[in-house]
């Protein structure tokens, strides 16, 4: 499933989540191929989830054009894209991009803030190491930055990574635990509690103020975009 789709007669780009459910309705009868999607340009048909997201995804025996990503993952996408242009700044869902020497790259979240360019990737899924370095090197060939959420039941795995990576770059234990990355924040993503509507990104103030933050993806991608993301020690 995607949330952005191009029409084919016109080259346009159109996005699933902000088309009024009226003209949803309308374009779902137009013939396939009328709406593609991905590099590919793959025809697709227009749904709706049990809980009224409207996506895109490949036409029956067209073959998908990207590995399959949940309603949780796609939401979470939404609200920080919403973030970010509710705050004034401009901002893509799906934006793809290729390095220097040819490696395609598509992030979650794409902005173009006034400190530079920024991308978001929401990692629900268990990713191995090498992958996270790997895709965080192609952003950085193409002078993006790049900030991980990941789902807290995998955050913890993440930097116990991080340790033995540093570890055998030449750091010794206790600094290597207290030693981050900082082309590569990786943030946990907490689920909900209370009465909180969807997950929540764990932050520390930078006052000491409180222990902790516990943001909605919209706060948090509108203070991606504003700059006010420190990363450190």
């Amino acid at each position: 499933m995607t949330l952005i789709a191009t029409i084919a007669a016109t080259g346009k780009d159109v996005e699933s989540f902000t088309t009024p459910p009226d003209i949803w309705a309308q374009w779902r009868k137009h013939p396939i191929g009328t709406f593609v999607i991905g590099r590919h340009r793959t025809p697709a048909v227009l749904k709706r989830s049990p809980r009224g997201l409207q996506f895109f995804a490949a036409a029956p025996g067209e073959g998908g054009v990207t590995a399959p990503e949940s309603i949780e993952h796609q939401i979470a996408k939404i609200q920080l894209v919403q973030g970010m242009r509710t705050a004034g700044h401009e901002a893509r869902v799906e934006y793809p991009g290729t390095t220097p020497s040819g490696e395609e790259w598509q992030a979650d979240v794409f902005v173009q803030a006034p400190h530079g360019r920024v991308a978001i990737e929401v990692q629900m899924s268990q990713q191995h190491w090498d992958d996270y370095r790997r895709r965080t090197a192609r952003y950085k060939a193409c002078g993006v930055f790049v900030v991980w959420l990941i789902r807290g039941v995998h955050h913890k795995a993440v930097g116990n990574s991080r340790i033995r990576y540093l570890m055998s770059q030449g750091l010794q234990l206790a600094e290597a635990m207290n030693h981050d990355m900082d082309d590569m924040p990786c943030i946990p993503l907490d689920k909900p509690v209370g009465d909180e509507e969807g997950p929540r990104v764990i932050v520390y103030p930078k006052d000491g103020s409180k222990p902790f933050l516990r943001l909605s993806l919209e706060s948090f991608g509108a203070g991606v975009a504003a700059g006010a993301l420190e990363y450190g020690e």
